[in-house]
């Protein structure tokens, strides 16, 4: 995929790029014939629906071929793909979706509300298995299944255990210290990638599990920066009768603590700014639209989605306005639903966008952002 709307900030990047927009969010489930039958049909349904918002061919070809089924997904799932001119810019499999009826739409600009709503929150983790001859690690996200990316680091066994192969010669010092300088080296290198694809990847969690005098080794040598956000798992992965459903389980609990505690801080920062004039939170939907036109918005928090609100687009600073408003006419874009042009909005101020849960708003808000500066008059005040 080319990028992911998180926690983090959707990447502006797909809003900048020039030419026509079409995405298509559909319903890609397995495990009976009607529902593989739905799945071959869908090229030929999108494309019609394509084809009547006047999208290029270039682009119903692209996106259309892009439509296979989910193998190896339980159902429900859905795939989201994105084209900008003929070419594939995002193609996710959203685990756990259920979509009654293709939902396609082209434009000026990407709709990636549907990947925002599915996405938000995710971050990047590591999950590392150590030994004492190497080790893998594994770059996940939180809301994707399977790995993004593997890394291994793969001694020689022969080597590790030669001691062990001579009768009699493995607790001789010298033996001995030889071996323990094989693990040493294998965990040292192992250290390395986890440190490596930790900060090329922002990570916030590292998962450590192995061999009991290997993970400790590994955790011994990690970076300073990457040792408070490990959690060293009890459980040794690399072995035959390994239960990996059970570690699969332990991995989870700890993305889900991360997750939690995510929704908490945002709770803790809303109710912290809440008092005193609130200076430095915009409640409901108006207060957030201003904010953005600011760009002082620093995260935009979506309780209810706004469906029922429309905004206009711009094609420069503000980027957005209200449908009614007379302002920024030459830069007018046209209109679309809130949900769509807010996403848009935020992405091209730098900010970042959650959909939070029930309770992290005052009772009564669907929307919010958390300001990077308080208004002046209510500061003043």
């Amino acid at each position: 995929m080319a990028s992911r709307a998180g926690s983090t900030g959707i990447d502006a990047s797909l809003y900048r790029r020039e030419g026509q927009w079409c995405t298509a969010l559909v319903d890609v489930s397995l495990g009976t014939t009607s529902a593989q039958e739905a799945v071959d049909s869908l090229p030929g349904q999108v494309g019609k629906l394509l084809g009547s918002q006047q999208a290029s061919d270039a682009d119903i070809e692209a996106l259309t071929a892009a439509l296979v089924s989910a193998e190896g997904h339980a159902s429900p799932v859905a795939r989201f793909v994105a084209v900008n001119n003929g070419e594939v810019v995002v193609d996710e499999i959203i685990d756990g979706l259920k979509v009654e009826f293709a939902d396609v739409d082209c434009g000026p600009f990407p709709n990636l509300v549907a990947l925002a709503r599915a996405r938000g929150g995710q971050f990047p983790y590591l999950v590392a298995e150590a030994g004492k001859d190497g080790g893998e690690v594994s770059l996940y996200h939180s809301s994707v299944k399977g790995a993004d990316e593997s890394r291994g680091v793969t001694g020689d066994p022969d080597e590790a255990h030669h001691a062990r192969k001579v009768p009699g010669q493995y607790d001789e010092p010298k033996n001995q210290s030889n071996t323990e300088e094989i693990w040493r080296r294998n965990a040292d290198e192992l250290a390395k990638q986890i440190d490596e694809l930790a900060r090329e990847n922002y990570v916030r969690l590292i998962v450590l599990a192995g061999d009991v005098k290997a993970r400790e080794m590994v955790a011994g040598m990690l970076a300073v920066a990457h040792k408070p956000i490990t959690s060293i798992l009890d459980q040794h992965t690399r072995t035959g009768g390994a239960d990996q459903a059970a570690f699969a389980a332990a991995v989870q609990e700890r993305v889900d603590e991360v997750l939690g505690r995510d929704v908490q801080e945002l709770s803790e920062r809303v109710a912290n700014r809440s008092g005193s004039g609130r200076p430095e939170l915009a409640l409901g939907f108006d207060e957030v639209v201003a904010a953005l036109q600011q760009a002082q918005a620093a995260t935009v928090l979506v309780n209810q989605y706004q469906d029922d609100e429309t905004l206009t687009a711009l094609n420069a600073e503000p980027w957005l306005c209200g449908e009614d408003s007379g302002d920024h006419a030459e830069s007018v874009m046209g209109s679309w639903p809130a949900p769509e042009v807010l996403l848009r909005a935020t992405a091209l101020t730098d900010a970042s966008i959650r959909y939070v849960p029930d309770g992290v708003l005052p009772e009564g808000t669907g929307i919010a952002a958390l300001l990077r500066w308080p208004n002046a008059s209510e500061s003043a005040s």
